[in-house]
């Protein structure tokens, strides 16, 4: 899994009168998250890198290490990067947020979801030495709540549950083949009996690409084109859903991010939502911090219990914690 990289210098680093010497090198192999980086056989620091599915320049500093003699030696080094092992276990997968706005029918409301997604083989475990494929194997869960906080005994109007498994590998980035896929099965259902009760089981592929602009803004294309696998409870969802959400995320990771989603179903009705956030706070760690946060939605399916009903356009505020 690791992969050993030879340095070359940059600029004048035979100047043996330098502080610090800086060289740069390449990998042989695509890194998806965050990966390791160290020096081979030399005292150094570790270095935490993100990758972004695509070849990963690694920068290094030569320690200034002392010989026998006791005068430094310029010796030019070699970097390990390791598999993406300092990634949590346990990290943000969809935005975690908490929004209120003005409902249609329903008067005040909120809404709020909390997501995250859980590696449970440890790179580093006994298991994935033995099999190191299983390190890209996740379990995820969202869960979304719509809240009529204006009505009486202020309930909550639907909550959707979605337990999830996929996994996920780098791609080529060569041309137009995707940086980065998924594929995975996930049950959703809004845990309710009798007539209210709704649940799916669908199984996806999701590829994934980037492209890079000034200031460091980025746009992610990520489609998620699925097959049901179970729909009983809604035997007509394709006509409201599809079979493909369309997402765009546009911006930096330290600014500005927009987010926009879309459906189509077989019928002609669709939804749109965009999701625009800014940092209120630096992150504390990857894509964690205090955002504000504006969410517009617009068309059917906003609850898996009205999924064939249109509602008017939602506005909301609030603040996430994730994007």
């Amino acid at each position: 899994m690791n992969d050993e990289i030879e340095m070359r210098a940059q600029g004048d680093a035979n100047n043996d009168g330098q502080l610090s010497k800086v060289y740069s090198g390449t990998p042989r192999q695509d890194f998806v998250g965050v990966v390791r980086a160290a020096l081979i056989e030399q005292p150094s620091n570790t270095v935490l890198l993100i990758a972004n599915n695509e070849n990963v320049t690694v920068a290094a500093v030569e320690p200034m290490v002392s010989g026998e003699s006791g005068t430094s030696r310029n010796v030019a080094p070699q970097v390990v990067i390791a598999a993406p092992d300092d990634e949590p276990a346990l990290s943000a997968e969809e935005p975690i947020y908490f929004l209120f706005g003005n409902g249609d029918e329903y008067g005040t409301d909120a809404r709020f979801q909390i997501s995250f997604k859980y590696r449970p083989f440890e790179p580093k475990g006994s298991v994935a030495q033995y099999a190191p494929f299983l390190s890209n194997l996740y379990f995820s869960y969202t869960q979304t709540t719509l809240w009529d906080i204006g009505g009486d005994s202020s309930p909550f109007r639907d909550t959707s549950y979605r337990p999830g498994l996929f996994y996920r590998w780098a791609g080529s980035s060569k041309g137009l083949f995707p940086d980065s896929w998924r594929v995975g099965v996930e049950h959703e259902s809004n845990g309710q009996g009798g007539l209210d009760s709704r649940s799916l089981n669908i199984a996806y592929l999701r590829p994934m690409w980037h492209m890079d602009f000034a200031n460091g803004r980025r746009l992610t294309f990520s489609p998620r084109i699925y097959a049901y696998l179970d729909k009983d409870e809604n035997p007509d969802i394709q006509h409201y859903r599809g079979y493909a959400d369309w997402q765009l995320r546009y911006g930096r990771e330290d600014g500005l991010m927009v987010t926009g989603l879309y459906r189509q179903g077989t019928k002609g009705y669709a939804m749109g939502q965009v999701d625009i956030s800014y940092p209120l706070s630096d992150r504390i760690l990857s894509r964690t911090g205090t955002f504000a946060h504006l969410q517009i939605f617009s068309g059917y399916g906003e609850t898996l219990l009205d999924y064939y009903k249109d509602r008017d356009t939602q506005i909301r505020l609030g603040i996430s914690v994730t994007r």
